[in-house]
């Protein structure tokens, strides 16, 4: 039986890999993300998922790996994480009373085969609009925003602000659960657990953006 690895030291990601009943290797892959050069949202985070888990491949040449990647994109821009309070202020304030994109990619890949599995899922979240004091309340704790895609945990410190979700929750979090457990079994991987039942009980933790 084939060992699986997880591309990713995301929590978010291991805790729906968990959920699923999997037993699986956490190995965060280092790959450079600034290797690939595109403005196009679904092209960015599937090629970032793929190579993050090609990455592990080569350490692990018998081994189901899996990768990916989330990006909030607003107008005609994408919004990574913030490294500042100033960016985070920057980020989350351009996103107060408008609804922004969050673009999830995940890849499978079999070491063994070489065989590659990859796809995405697409939601959006609308937030309120927010005063300056709200604002600055808001960045001054950087649990609300620090490592987060956008700056923010959707049902954490800016849950007060979101007013609207579409799209499957596990999807904006980091790791769509129906398409992961499609690209797993693809890949050989049988899943016992039902994503439909994941995908209800995570709407009770407590969960955030990740890249």
């Amino acid at each position: 039986m084939q060992q699986i690895i997880l591309a990713s030291g995301s929590p978010r990601r291991k805790e729906i890999l968990e959920l699923l009943g999997l037993e699986f290797l956490v190995v965060e892959s280092g790959y450079d993300e600034d290797l690939i050069k595109t403005n196009d949202p679904v092209e960015l985070v599937e090629e970032l998922a793929l190579q993050k888990a090609l990455e592990v491949t080569k350490r692990y040449p018998d081994a189901i790996v899996i990768g990916g990647d989330t990006t909030v994109t607003f107008g005609a821009g994408s919004i990574a994480k913030a490294n500042s309070k100033e960016e985070a202020m920057a980020m989350f304030g351009q996103l107060l009373g408008k609804t922004h994109q969050v673009v999830t990619g995940v890849a499978v890949v079999n070491s063994l085969t070489g065989e590659q599995f990859v796809g995405h899922e697409v939601g959006s979240v609308t937030f309120r609009e927010g005063t300056a004091s709200e604002l600055d309340q808001y960045v001054a704790n950087e649990r609300n925003w620090r490592g987060f895609a956008g700056a923010y945990t959707l049902q954490g410190g800016a849950a007060p602000f979101a007013i609207n979700q579409s799209g499957k929750l596990s999807a904006i979090i980091g790791m769509p659960v129906e398409l992961t457990c499609e690209l797993l079994e693809a890949a050989g991987e049988v899943i016992d657990v039902d994503p439909v039942q994941v995908e209800y009980d995570l709407h009770g933790m407590k969960v955030g953006i990740e890249e």
